[in-house]
């Protein structure tokens, strides 16, 4: 009976502290009217991640560029089973660093440290514009 009471006391502050441990900045982004990219700064510790989330159509093309070569990003929403590695040499990428949107709809974007960076309690300062691209045309004569 007492070890029973130990048990969900120990389970109980563990689920309570884990969700402390992933809290990071979350942002609504926002597309100043007639612009097609925001830029944001930020700083993660730890298991720390951002979560930025923005609303885009089917085939609407998003690319990150980030400074700090330390973080990672990942991408969920609709159209994606589990995630999409947004990262710099990710094999989701096109040729131009461009991740094309499979559905319309909400999509989160996580910025946060590799695990050897945590490992090593590191802190990740960054700037992460993210863009969304709609149809390009090259007419040529």
């Amino acid at each position: 009976m007492k070890i029973k009471g130990i048990s969900k006391a120990v389970l109980l502050l563990a689920l309570l502290t884990s969700t402390s441990f992933a809290a990071g900045k979350n942002v609504n982004v926002e597309f100043r009217k007639g612009h097609s990219s925001a830029q944001y700064s930020g700083e993660i510790k730890g298991y720390d991640y951002d979560t930025y989330t923005f609303y885009a159509k089917k085939g609407q093309k998003v690319h990150v560029s980030i400074s700090n070569e330390g973080a990672d990003t990942y991408l969920f929403g609709p159209g994606i089973d589990d995630s999409v590695d947004l990262s710099r040499y990710s094999p989701e990428l096109d040729s131009h660093g461009q991740y094309s949107l499979p559905a319309s709809g909400k999509y989160e974007l996580r910025v946060l440290q590799t695990r050897n960076d945590d490992l090593c309690g590191g802190l990740i300062d960054f700037s992460t514009p993210l863009t969304i691209h709609t149809k390009i045309t090259i007419i040529t004569t």
